[in-house]
């Protein structure tokens, strides 16, 4: 039996589909936190999808550095998950001075 070969990435035996279809995001050739005003860059945060992996960011709020993930966004309150913590913190968007994404 003969095996047609298909021009596929995958037919020639170097790479796989796997290999393929994986997306890198660098953040590092574009700086998305310093071209959006804090406001902005927390509405992109929180529409991101479910399935998205929630970026670690350091948020400004009231003249305190807080370091963790946005988890929701309603009106006009924050909730923000620290880092290490299990419990949502509500802030209001107000009192947020700046937003950084340290690690995606």
């Amino acid at each position: 039996m003969d095996v047609k070969k298909v021009d596929l990435p995958c037919a020639d035996g170097k790479h796989t589909i796997q290999n393929t279809l994986k997306r890198h995001i660098n953040l590092h050739e574009k700086n998305i936190s310093t071209s959006y005003t804090a406001e902005e860059l927390v509405e992109l945060l929180s529409r991101l999808p479910a399935f998205a992996p929630k970026p670690v960011c350091k948020f400004i709020i009231n003249d305190r550095t807080l370091f963790g993930k946005l988890e929701q966004k309603k009106e006009s309150s924050l909730f923000i998950r620290h880092k290490f913590g299990k419990k949502v913190v509500q802030y209001q968007l107000e009192q947020l001075q700046s937003v950084d994404i340290l690690k995606y």
